[in-house]
């Protein structure tokens, strides 16, 4: 314990030291035998401050573009009414899930909006059925390249679509890239064709009809 302590004394006592040696140097007499100075040189006024140049001020970001209003009805040529729309999501077995009403049709809500600038919207239904009759996309096996499809949002605004292509896949080959939610604006409706199984109930085909936005 003493040896620390008088280490401390010694710290002490030589910055009692050096601080006396300031005071002793502040306090020399001017000295005779100083260097020449020189002639006085005139003051040279300060250069002025760099005037203060506000910063731009920071733009509040782009509010993201507005999302297209789910749809509610479709409008085809052979159909004189709206047809009403319902989201529609996949069954367990990776079908499509339908309303059973052909009256009525789906639009797949894990996919594209119709309306967004990218992806394709898909409206699929069934073409008839036993209990409730033939539905709207019965015309589908009628339309051709041209022909306008309507689509109503819950915003009330009209999508309008023209007719692009009409093509029948097998039921196990409906290409994957119809449900994709980048790429170029499209709408896609589907319902059944090609040959009825009497047995099983169930047609052989899917009937694709793809429309790209107008105007």
């Amino acid at each position: 314990m003493s040896r620390p302590r008088a280490r401390h004394l010694v710290l002490v006592v030589a910055g009692t030291v050096l601080v006396g040696s300031g005071l002793a140097l502040t306090q020399a007499p001017p000295r005779a035998d100083a260097p020449e100075i020189g002639e006085p040189v005139a003051a040279v006024a300060p250069s002025p401050a760099p005037p203060v140049v506000p910063a731009a001020p920071v733009e509040a970001p782009l509010p993201p573009p507005p999302v297209a209003a789910a749809p509610t009805a479709v409008v085809l040529p052979a159909t004189a009414d709206p047809v009403p729309l319902v989201p529609v999501g996949v069954l367990a077995s990776g079908s499509l899930q339908l309303p059973e009403r052909p009256t009525v049709l789906g639009w797949y809500a894990g996919g594209a909006v119709p309306g967004n600038a990218v992806g394709t919207a898909v409206v699929a239904g069934h073409v008839d059925s036993a209990r409730y009759g033939s539905g709207p996309l019965e015309g589908l096996l009628s339309l051709r390249e041209g022909d306008v499809v309507e689509v109503t949002d819950a915003g009330g605004a009209v999508h309008r679509f023209a007719v692009v292509s009409r093509t029948s896949f097998p039921k196990s080959a409906l290409p994957p890239e119809l449900f994709r939610t980048d790429g170029p604006p499209q709408l896609a409706l589907i319902t059944c064709g090609g040959a009825f199984d009497e047995r099983t109930g169930n047609y052989a085909d899917n009937v694709v009809v793809m429309a790209a936005p107008v105007g």
